[in-house]
């Protein structure tokens, strides 16, 4: 009986894990198709909402508990970067791109990021 009950404990731990891993899993789709959408969002808005430039004041921080999703925040972070590296702020008169940084936390503290590069954001 007591090897028994060490296997039946055994058991009910792995299977314990198997559900807060998959708890954190879905966490973690969730934030990242919520940090898709708002890209898929700023490339939308210059079409549709005829915006020439991104601008932060957009896309402010969100909290996202009245769509639905408790305890999730959506941060966007909207950065001048110089054509030749990604990654520093352009020099003089370079034309450069614009990085889009949106990151998602999810209830347990996580975060998930997704960037994207935007060019020729004027006029077409």
């Amino acid at each position: 009986m007591t090897i028994l009950a060490f296997g039946i404990v055994g058991v009910l731990t792995i299977y314990q894990q198997n559900i807060e891993r998959a708890d954190e899993m879905e966490q973690t789709l969730i934030a990242s198709a919520l940090a898709q959408e708002k890209l898929e969002q700023i490339i939308h808005d210059k079409k549709y909402q005829s915006y020439d430039y991104i601008i932060q004041s957009n896309y402010p921080t969100e909290t996202l508990a009245s769509e639905g999703y408790a305890g999730y925040t959506r941060t966007t972070t909207i950065t001048a970067v110089s054509p030749s590296n990604l990654s520093s702020p352009p020099q003089g008169n370079e034309a450069g791109y614009t990085k889009v940084t949106v990151s998602v936390q999810d209830p347990a503290g996580d975060i998930v990021s997704f960037d994207t590069l935007v060019t020729d954001w004027g006029e077409e």
